[in-house]
């Protein structure tokens, strides 16, 4: 019963004490708080649409970069999961091919096991995953081997360098486990997004050639 009474007192007086009205120098922390936001927020535009790119947006898009290989990594496992519910396969390839910078890029031969194979484009690298003839793999070591240089007025280039564990099924169903490195071409450049009824025009990132 003490305790229940305890419990009772302490939660009314919580309830007075945060109830209480906002003094004034409450009200102006929460004005520059606001003040901040608005500001904090015109620079993210500002730099997403200039010209030209700082080096500390720079470094940020690297490690944007970074995370769209691991969504590669990620996706890759969804689509060639024979198990999985093909309106999740069929969404997995779309946000696939949103990750490059355009779907006739090249795909080493080396992440398929079977020897013989050659580079493929993303869209038939694709299609071949989808025939079941890549089971999955895994990347890590993730690093920037080549920093963001600017190639051209709204384009900049550079390179991941990664390791990937690939689990694979051949056509005579052996399962074969093999460890590689690769190399993945990044590009930063300016492309039209819409934003409900106004499309702007901003820096975006994506991956290219893998070998």
């Amino acid at each position: 019963m003490k305790r229940f009474l305890f419990i009772v007192i302490a939660s009314v007086a919580y309830l007075l004490f945060s109830s209480r009205s906002c003094g004034p120098e409450q009200k102006d922390e929460s004005a520059l708080h606001e003040a901040e936001l608005i500001q904090e927020r015109k620079d993210i535009r500002n730099e997403f649409e200039s010209d030209d790119l700082s080096q500390k947006s720079l470094r940020a898009f690297e490690v944007k970069a970074i995370q769209k290989l691991v969504d590669f990594s990620d996706y890759l496992r969804i689509y060639s999961n024979k198990q999985m519910a093909e309106s999740f396969k069929d969404q997995s390839r779309l946000m696939i091919g949103d990750i490059f910078i355009s779907d006739s890029i090249q795909i080493s031969h080396f992440m398929f096991l079977e020897p013989g194979k050659k580079n493929l484009t993303l869209s038939a690298f694709l299609d071949n995953v989808a025939m079941g003839n890549f089971c999955e793999t895994k990347f890590d070591s993730i690093h920037v081997s080549e920093p963001f240089r600017q190639v051209g007025e709204f384009k900049y280039e550079g390179k991941l360098s990664f390791s990937a564990r690939l689990k694979g099924c051949t056509s005579k169903d052996t399962i074969l486990i093999k460890k590689s490195k690769f190399e993945a071409d990044i590009f930063a450049l300016k492309v039209n997004k819409s934003f409900g009824n106004d499309t702007l025009r901003i820096w975006s990132v994506f991956l290219g050639n893998i070998r």
